[in-house]
């Protein structure tokens, strides 16, 4: 590992990309322990300082992670999730060999926020869905879900536990969710979020909110889940038409 220091890019910023193309080779697998700061200082002749910032920005990203009295260790890889089809958590989680479960804190009829009131096309109550998804035991996602009490009323009799809802939606309720609009926003987590995620109050999150209808047009749920930033990743497949105009965008958006 060589650094230079006559770059106009900073020691550390170079030791952070040497370190980042390692992570998760032979070098330095996945759930492997790393040096420490004074052994990779010592090895490439700089300062403590130097791998201490090259560490911490690696930690932002989530690409490894402290255990306090014990060392650093590299993170196991993210769960990278398609934006072209619809599909729920388990079956595509599943598919990537990752074991899912589900702890349900909430199972109930309540009154939803106004906004997903008018999604919903309803102004009384609703079924709320809440619950913790992990992965190979690791807390991955929170999870709430609001639907209409007409359409789903009977999911408050099921014991969603470790329960895929698009199933029990198909195979239970006859309801086949078709399509749906998602948007993606980055947040921080609160201290309630950072509790059922196992991760400290401000740890960055993706939040993810979806709106779903099914084959016969009719809204089934309104989702909103919040994603460990250091879990899971996102791919969309983009094609630009030839005949695409560009115009003038809204602050905070990119329109062809």
């Amino acid at each position: 590992m060589e650094l230079d220091a006559h770059s106009p890019v900073p020691v550390y910023y170079q030791l952070y990309e040497a370190l980042r193309s390692q992570l998760g080779t032979d070098e330095f697998p996945s759930g492997s322990k790393l040096p420490t700061e004074r052994t990779i200082a010592e090895l490439i002749g700089t300062s403590r300082q130097t791998v201490r910032l090259a560490f911490a920005r690696l930690e932002r990203e989530g690409l490894i992670f402290r255990r306090q009295g014990d060392g650093t260790y590299v993170s196991e890889p993210r769960v990278t999730s398609s934006l072209r089809f619809l599909r729920g958590f388990t079956s595509e989680i599943s598919a990537r060999g990752l074991r899912v479960r589900s702890a349900v804190l909430d199972l109930k009829l309540a009154k939803p926020p106004a906004a997903v009131s008018a999604e919903l096309g309803t102004t009384g109550d609703a079924v709320m869905l809440r619950r913790v998804r992990s992965l190979d035991g690791i807390p991955a996602t929170l999870e709430t879900v609001w639907m209409p009490v007409d359409l789903c009323g009977d999911l408050l009799t099921v014991n969603m536990t470790d329960r895929s809802l698009y199933t029990v939606l198909r195979e239970q309720l006859g309801i086949e969710p078709k399509r749906a609009q998602e948007t993606l926003t980055a947040t921080v987590l609160d201290e309630f979020e950072a509790g059922e995620l196992d991760q400290r109050p401000g740890e960055p999150a993706l939040l993810v909110e979806r709106t779903t209808h099914d084959s016969d047009g009719r809204c089934i749920e309104v989702v909103k889940s919040l994603l460990r930033a250091d879990r899971f990743s996102f791919t969309a497949e983009l094609d630009l038409e030839h005949d695409a105009v560009i115009r003038p965008s809204q602050p905070g958006t990119t329109t062809f």
